[in-house]
């Protein structure tokens, strides 16, 4: 491989043409210790920064080598390193490289403002003059593990120089010379499994890559008889967890396998790009585009969260959450620096899902008036972004979640941003039926891998199941459900408000009354399930036996539920928040989200923007109660709601 197209060489490159631009001072942001030692001891970069010299014995003094003269090897002055230190300019006979590493610049800046001051030739003595020529031909390599800020006083004096990475062809290079060294027949890996390994090792310094392959290897992931691929690659990215240390505002998360009801649209449309994130070159070699992310948005509590960890689980690639609050920073630059590392960082982990939770939060100061307010840092951090998203090119996949549609930045929309955009809405009764399920299923398979791991008291009866395995059924909720609803469905029906007959029929709720009706959310299920099991517990306390089944009564746990679906009590969002719910769908068709459901309750092309009301179709039937009830609720709200609501506001 060409040496000026490796990491080192790159490197070296950037030094001099930093030094071409007399820049005294050059800062490498690394963690790589190792590759600063090669560029000082190297064969290929010894005495390759700073210009050669020899002794002219005639005049006794020290002479620069032009390129074009011809010298032995003999008559060359060997470079002088000062590790750690400046040494006074007197003692400066040839160029020097200084380098230091360091974690704060203050800790350095006494010895590199010495540095500068010689440079420029700032408080010289007469003596020194003559050999101090060369201090122009030197430089001072500053290197942290990560950018900090640097003094005002020095900073016009420092070009800051971060570590390229590795392209693939020496991280190939770095692995195929590793196996040869260990006596690994390459013919035995396969061409699609070495593709993997080398993005995956995407980020990592050549030191590290040895040491992951090396740990493979010792536990027979990695050997002549056994290439355990699946294994070598979980190896990789659990090392990556360790690149997310220290850094600001990264997070790893765990990933579920979770059944996600109502997001079916969102979990089709990842299984069919789960190979480009398997093998990315591959894609890449075939011209296919990968995927850029896509922005899930919608009512609070629809799943939105717990699908970025289940699309984690569903392509098999890391996930990682991006917290903008804790990039900020007290000194000027320092967030934009912060947000810069971070997205270095995050690109590093790929292939991997890089989590935003809450963006219209995260970027809350992106708006022009609130730039105002905290000094344009949440617009420039916005904008950096921005960029990242528009120029990124590895496989760091974007999954972004809002819960207020309505708060988020129209430059987010833009073609070339998101692959797709989702909504969430409120859920359907065969929806809400298969959460109610997967949230039983979910705990019992909890309960069950706990008692299995526990010593219990000999003779004591441990219930089999947290809930009896029938209420894991989906069908039997859909029931529950519309036998418990379905009564009140009558009352909303809607009637047909002729105020002006030029206009189309504006359907609205009966008599002008808003339902009182528990439409559910996700999280009101989750909240639902969580009270009707402390209701149980209160029951069994005061002398209610516990069954020896399950842990729950079947009976008594439905019958709190009942209980809190008919109390006054209990708030659900579809009851409390109906206005929230008509602004956020006025935001989703003024975009043209696309369902998460592949199907919604109420459709885009049924509301007529002009008139700014829902044309509701009489004719349309439900096969459930609930489902008529939802949907009465929903377009008699927006109807209702959109004749007094501002333009702004929606």
């Amino acid at each position: 491989m060409d040496f000026k197209k490796t990491q080192i060489g790159r490197l070296l490159t950037d030094i001099k043409l930093a030094m071409m631009a007399h820049s005294p001072i050059v800062n490498i942001v690394t963690n790589q210790l190792e590759i600063i030692n090669q560029l000082l001891w190297d064969k290929e970069c010894v005495n390759a920064i700073i210009p050669q010299v020899k002794y002219d014995s005639s005049s006794g003094e020290y002479k620069l080598i032009a390129p074009e003269e011809g010298y032995e090897q003999e008559e060359t002055v060997p470079c002088n390193y000062y590790i750690g230190k400046f040494p006074k300019i007197d003692a400066i006979e040839t160029p020097v490289l200084v380098v230091n590493f360091t974690t704060e610049w203050k800790l350095i800046k006494e010895s590199a403002t010495a540095f500068v001051k010689a440079y420029l030739g700032i408080n010289n003595n007469r003596s020194s003059l003559k050999t101090s020529n060369f201090i122009n031909q030197s430089v001072y390599l500053v290197v942290t593990p990560n950018y900090t800020t640097i003094p005002a006083d020095l900073a016009p004096y420092v070009c800051t120089i971060y570590l390229q990475k590795m392209e693939d062809e020496e991280i190939a290079e770095i692995i195929k010379n590793n196996f040869k060294e260990n006596d690994i027949d390459l013919s035995k890996i396969p061409a699609t499994l070495l593709n993997q390994m080398v993005v995956n090792f995407r980020g990592f310094g050549k030191n590290k890559i040895k040491q992951i392959l090396n740990k493979c290897m010792g536990i027979h992931y990695l050997d002549n008889d056994t290439i355990n691929g699946k294994s070598v690659l979980k190896e990789i990215r659990l090392e990556k967890k360790q690149l997310l240390k220290g850094c600001k505002g990264l997070k790893w998360e765990n990933t579920e396998n979770t059944n996600i009801a109502g997001l079916k649209a969102i979990t089709q449309w990842l299984d069919a790009r789960i190979e480009l994130f398997n093998d990315p070159e591959k894609a890449i070699k075939q011209h296919i585009d990968i995927p850029r992310g896509i922005i899930i948005a919608g009512i609070p509590g629809s799943g939105k969260s717990l699908m970025a960890k289940s699309a984690a689980h569903i392509l098999g690639i890391p996930l990682v959450s991006l917290d903008m609050g804790a990039l900020l920073g007290s000194l000027v630059g320092d967030s934009e620096h912060n947000m810069i590392e971070a997205l270095q960082i995050a690109e590093k982990m790929a292939p991997c899902i890089l989590w935003i939770d809450e963006i219209e939060k995260a970027f809350s100061g992106s708006s022009l008036n609130a730039s105002h307010s905290d000094g344009g840092v949440g617009r420039r951090m916005f904008g950096k972004f921005l960029t990242w998203m528009q120029e990124k090119s590895t496989a760091c996949f974007v999954f972004a979640t809002s819960n207020d549609v309505t708060a988020l930045p129209p430059e987010l929309f833009r073609s070339e941003r998101f692959d797709r955009k989702f909504f969430t809405f409120m859920p359907t009764a065969e929806e809400c039926a298969e959460i109610f399920a997967s949230n039983i299923q979910k705990q019992n398979i909890e309960y069950k891998r706990e008692i299995s791991h526990l010593n219990f008291i000999q003779g004591l009866e441990t219930p089999e199941y947290l809930f009896e395995p029938e209420l894991e059924n989906s069908r039997f909720w859909l029931q529950f459900i519309n036998d418990s609803c379905g009564s009140v469905s009558a009352s909303l029906s809607l009637e047909e408000n002729t105020e002006n007959e030029t206009l189309p029929l504006r359907y609205g709720w009966k008599e002008g009354k808003r339902p009182n009706f528990k439409l559910m959310t996700g999280a009101d299920i989750a909240a639902i399930i969580k009270s009707a099991k402390f209701e149980c517990y209160q029951n069994n306390k005061n002398g209610e036996k516990i069954s020896t089944a399950c842990v729950y009564n079947t009976n008594s746990f439905l019958q709190s539920i009942r209980n809190l679906l008919m109390s006054e009590e209990f708030k659900p969002y579809g009851e409390t928040n109906l206005k929230d719910i008509v602004k956020c769908f006025l935001k989703l068709y003024e975009n043209q989200f696309a369902s998460a459901s592949g199907n919604c309750i109420v459709h885009f092309d049924e509301y007529d923007p002009e008139n700014r009301l829902y044309l509701h179709n009489p004719q349309r039937t439900f096969e459930y109660p609930y489902d008529q009830a939802l949907y009465y609720a929903i377009v008699g709200a927006i109807n209702h709601y959109m004749k007094t609501l501002k333009t702004n506001e929606s």
